[in-house]
């Protein structure tokens, strides 16, 4: 199978957070990840400062890591890191817990939107994919060894990822959270190949998409460009380019939110460009 168009973003993975705000609000950055109140605050703040419609939390991609074992390097300058992997061998693979969303930083953003619905702001959820989850609670080179070795208990590894992540997912449905964000940025066909991404990775992001297809409610998810083309490529996804009325990206994704409640996925952009594109690209999981 030959990959072509894959989206390729140029988008800023790393949500930049000024000094002088921190300042203002006389907090540090660590402190301002880990409390609701303080993740509102920032992120209502940041979306004025930036003249967003949307409050965007959390502010990096190593909450779900976190939630699940690993340790956690808060840099404001480049962005939080993964300090140490929760997995350091296959055998503890097998006795790693699903996630808990009602302690530590996650539960702190899983608050953090409730309290902003509760401000009247429109919040968009970041969440992160199966291998990009994956390679962030084990070192990636163990990862794929596993892959190669022993799928057996790789695929018991992604399932219980799957699960933990749909759970997240649905529980900021339920705390109001208007956009989720679904990347994968380590886990795309043109990084993966073709042969793994149909049968790993696709398929499990495939599986999540499925299970929360029907509990969306009012919330839409905007599926990152490069994994709605890659899902696409295998044939998991069709899509549907609609002419939608708006000023820019996201006053397009609100007016299809409120002409078109049959539309849960969207894709083939990215939220992070400034740029604009005159239509929406509506995502059907097959």
């Amino acid at each position: 199978m030959a990959v072509t168009n894959i989206f390729k973003c140029s988008g800023n993975e790393t949500e930049t957070i000024p000094n002088k705000i921190l300042e203002e609000l006389n907090i540090s950055f660590e402190d301002v990840n880990k409390d609701a109140a303080k993740i509102a605050i920032l992120s209502k703040i940041l979306r004025e400062n930036k003249s967003r419609t949307y409050c965007t939390i959390p502010f990096c991609h190593t909450v779900e890591a976190e939630a699940f074992g690993s340790t956690v390097i808060f840099d404001k300058r480049v962005g939080n890191r993964i300090n140490k992997y929760r997995i350091d061998n296959i055998s503890s693979m097998e006795v790693i817990p699903s996630i808990d969303l009602t302690n530590g930083r996650i539960a702190e953003v899983l608050k953090a939107i409730k309290k902003l619905k509760e401000m009247e702001e429109k919040v968009c959820l970041n969440i992160t994919g199966p291998i990009s989850l994956a390679t962030s609670i084990m070192d990636s080179r163990l990862f794929y060894k596993t892959l190669r070795k022993d799928r057996e208990t790789a695929n018991r590894l992604l399932n219980l990822i799957e699960d933990s992540i749909v759970a997240y997912m649905l529980e900021g449905i339920k705390q109001g959270a208007d956009i989720i964000s679904f990347a994968d940025p380590t886990g795309t066909i043109d990084i993966l190949g073709p042969r793994i991404y149909e049968e790993v990775s696709g398929k499990s992001t495939y599986n999540i998409l499925k299970k929360i297809e029907s509990q969306l409610g009012d919330t839409i998810v905007h599926l990152c460009g490069k994994t709605s083309t890659s899902l696409e490529a295998i044939g998991l996804l069709e899509i549907d380019r609609i002419k939608v009325e708006g000023k820019n990206y996201i006053e397009k994704i609100d007016n299809i939110r409120k002409e078109r409640n049959d539309i849960k996925f969207i894709g083939h952009w990215c939220l992070k460009l400034d740029k604009d594109v005159n239509e929406i690209t509506c995502c059907r999981i097959k």
